[in-house]
């Protein structure tokens, strides 16, 4: 009797770990669905935007939108240099293969959607803060994110702000706003 508690406890140890590694799997599986793998080249889908929409007070507020030939489009809302303008531009390849790189980097599929006023995402919310939305459309999957910089927390990846900043420095939208002085 005793030999065959310990075959049946073991045969019911094997039978856990199994099942174990298959919820594992499947879990990794639905896991890398939320991941898009970057492809190297430009695909023809390509589109990413950043709105920033402000904080209430004077920060600039203005829409990007890049799309995979490289061309920019600024719209100037409010505190730029030439409010209410459409200011088109471009960028070279190298530089949307970075943008791109970035957008890998963080793992920007696998963020959350929003990092809002959610008091689940933010321990501590902080009123006028900039507001910043960001997407990509990518190989027929897109995604946006909603950040506003008064959430805050350990939940609030700081890459989203680095990419945020990011593409404002590869595109070099700091021409189209005003020096530090207002001007």
């Amino acid at each position: 009797m005793k030999m065959s508690l310990q075959m049946i406890f073991g045969f019911s140890l094997a039978l856990l770990a199994l099942s174990a590694d298959c919820h594992s799997n499947s879990d990794a599986a639905s896991i890398a669905t939320y991941h898009i793998v970057f492809p190297q080249d430009i695909p023809q889908d390509l589109m990413i935007t950043l709105e920033r929409a402000g904080d209430g007070r004077s920060s600039p507020r203005y829409k990007l939108i890049i799309t995979a030939d490289g061309s920019v489009v600024f719209e100037g809302r409010r505190w730029v240099k030439q409010e209410g303008a459409t200011i088109k531009s471009a960028i070279s390849r190298e530089r949307l293969k970075q943008l791109m790189a970035e957008f890998d980097r963080v793992k920007f599929f696998s963020l959350e959607d929003d990092y809002w006023m959610d008091r689940s995402v933010c321990d501590e919310v902080y009123s006028d803060a900039e507001s910043v939305f960001t997407s990509i459309r990518i190989n027929g999957e897109s995604k946006t994110i909603r950040h506003y910089h008064g959430c805050r927390g350990p939940k609030v990846p700081k890459e989203i702000t680095e990419l945020e900043d990011k593409i404002d420095e590869i595109v070099n939208t700091a021409q189209w706003l005003p020096d530090k002085k207002g001007r």
